[in-house]
């Protein structure tokens, strides 16, 4: 596959995932399984981007795992955070 082609395939899976996780994410009352389902969408887009659309995928390792970390982290605290409200509103509430 030459790397035209290659970058167009990437290319219209990001855009059938953002429209899939914009079509689950207005569509249904937010839930466990659609949060973490539109999170994991967010961790697999950010990947596709970091290794195919900013070149990483040869990058210095630091700088590589640095920026996929984000792309870990942010689906994870966005998941707790409307997973557990109340358990984080409890840990951040000044007593």
């Amino acid at each position: 596959m030459s790397h035209k082609n290659r970058i167009n395939l990437f290319w219209l899976i990001l855009i059938a995932l953002t429209l899939f996780a914009t079509l689950i994410a207005e569509a249904v009352t937010p839930d466990k399984l659609t949060v973490l389902l539109v999170c994991f969408i967010i961790f697999v887009k950010g990947h596709m981007v970091i290794d195919e659309f900013m070149g990483l995928r040869e990058a210095i390792p630091v700088i590589r795992y640095t920026i996929h970390s984000y792309f870990i982290l942010l689906p994870t605290f966005i998941a707790l955070t409307i997973i557990f409200p109340e358990f984080l509103a409890g840990l951040t509430t000044i007593k």
